[in-house]
């Protein structure tokens, strides 16, 4: 059997075969989840084509002057034979075409390789789930002073966006907008009513999506609306969020797992992790 492959952009066609990688390697991903991703206009998709037999992806995310490199997944037959790193290294290449800095979440096992590639440890994030033998369900809802919107009307969406980048640093409205409808808005109370979003989050139809807050009350709040509704989520959100930490041990959840944000490139301006109390997907943070 050859061994030559090639890396190009993805098309459409090769929908079934993404999934199918993806839900092989993360066994949470879901169908809907995928075409989200590569349907959105900031998101450019790579495959490994071996004689017409998709092999590998990676996927490369534009927010502004970073990029995101994510969902990088070589099929077993073709894993050890460079195909992963070519996959990665054009991925990166294209993102700084326009990218000041590129980020990606990286497990314990493929550090060394981005390493290699030049990238820098840029901080820990921490996956936490509710342990399986547990049957407790979370029944707490958001404190007094937090009121939620079911609806996000313009204003209070620029408003989301703008909280947002004050958490990330980044410009995501690409991967924000689509989910506008499904966004749980927490109002903060001033003297003279409801005033600024002072947190947001999204359920997405594949799982829990975003929860951005400045207020450790607003973000216990939120994820314990999203646990509410979905006992065994994954939480996943910065090390350096210590509130989020705090609020994980007080609900019962156990760490599953450590990624390592990383970067190439210089330091992403006004980056605080403190608000992130869960990432929008473990591919683009």
């Amino acid at each position: 059997m050859s061994r030559d492959w090639l890396i190009r952009d993805y098309e459409p066609s090769d929908f079934s075969s993404v999934v199918r990688l993806l839900m092989g390697a993360f066994g949470s991903s879901r169908p809907e989840g995928v075409r989200f991703s590569v349907s959105t206009a900031n998101t450019t998709a790579f495959v490994a084509d071996a004689d017409g037999s998709v092999e590998g992806v990676a996927m490369a995310v534009a927010f502004g002057r970073t990029a995101w490199i994510g969902s990088v997944v070589v099929s077993p037959g073709w894993r050890r034979l460079g195909v992963g790193a070519s996959l990665i290294e054009h991925a990166v290449q294209f993102a700084l075409l326009e990218a000041d800095t590129v980020l990606l979440l990286a497990l314990e096992p493929a550090r060394r390789l981005y390493e290699r590639m030049g990238f820098v440890d840029d901080g820990a994030y921490g996956t936490w789930v509710r342990p399986p033998a547990s049957q407790d369900v979370i029944n707490d809802r958001s404190p007094p002073q937090q009121e939620s919107d079911d609806t996000t009307p313009g204003g209070t969406f620029e408003a989301c966006l703008l909280l947002d980048r004050l958490a990330t640093g980044e410009d995501r409205r690409p991967y924000l907008e689509p989910i506008v409808s499904v966004m749980r808005v927490a109002l903060e109370n001033s003297r003279s009513g409801l005033g600024q979003p002072a947190g947001y989050a999204a359920q997405l139809s594949w799982g829990a999506g975003p929860v951005i807050a400045r207020d450790p009350a607003v973000g216990a709040g939120l994820i314990r609306d999203i646990l509410a509704e979905n006992p065994f989520a994954r939480i996943e959100f910065p090390d350096a969020n210590l509130a989020g930490r705090a609020l994980m041990d007080e609900l019962g959840l156990a760490r599953d797992d450590d990624d390592f944000r990383m970067r190439l490139g210089p330091p992403v301006p006004g980056f605080h992790p403190e608000f992130i109390y869960k990432v929008l997907t473990p591919a683009v943070g």
